[in-house]
């Protein structure tokens, strides 16, 4: 079978199972126009897309979950800053060198959890560009064996 016939039966399968269809259905689908180990070798490609297209999904879910604990973050910091600044909570020091260190410990967490907020939603971005593809490689050389 040529790779051309290969691909348009794969993007077949792989749009009857955005439909819905379990492999079996899929399987029965092919099985008038295609031997047994090419119908065998598409359902493992249509199985390894699914299973990389799941894997995106966590790995996005996971980067909104960053998103989301980041925020929370920089919004305690910021109210714990807030209330830092209200109470004149460095008044009494008069070492310029630790008024200092006080100053970064306090902005510290606001730029870290700023830091961490911006670098979840580049990730967030990156993989949401991300296409599952299917690496056959494993397969075909099985295939070929036979």
């Amino acid at each position: 079978m040529d790779d051309q016939l290969l691909d348009q039966k794969l993007q077949e399968a792989l749009r009857l199972n955005e439909a819905g269809k379990s492999y079996p259905e899929i399987r029965d689908h092919f099985e008038g126009e295609l031997d047994e180990d090419t119908i065998s070798y598409i359902i493992r490609l249509v199985d390894e897309f699914v299973i990389e297209e799941n894997r995106i999904a966590a790995e996005i879910k996971k980067a909104k979950f960053k998103m989301q604990i980041s925020f929370a973050a920089f919004a305690l910091s910021c109210f714990v800053l807030y209330l830092l600044y209200s109470n004149n909570a460095l008044s009494g020091i008069k070492n310029q060198t630790i008024y200092s260190i006080m100053v970064f410990v306090q902005y510290f967490p606001v730029a870290g959890s700023l830091y961490l907020l911006w670098k979840s939603h580049k990730e967030k971005q990156a993989l949401q560009k991300i296409e599952p593809e299917i690496d056959d490689t494993k397969f075909r050389m099985k295939r070929r064996k036979k």
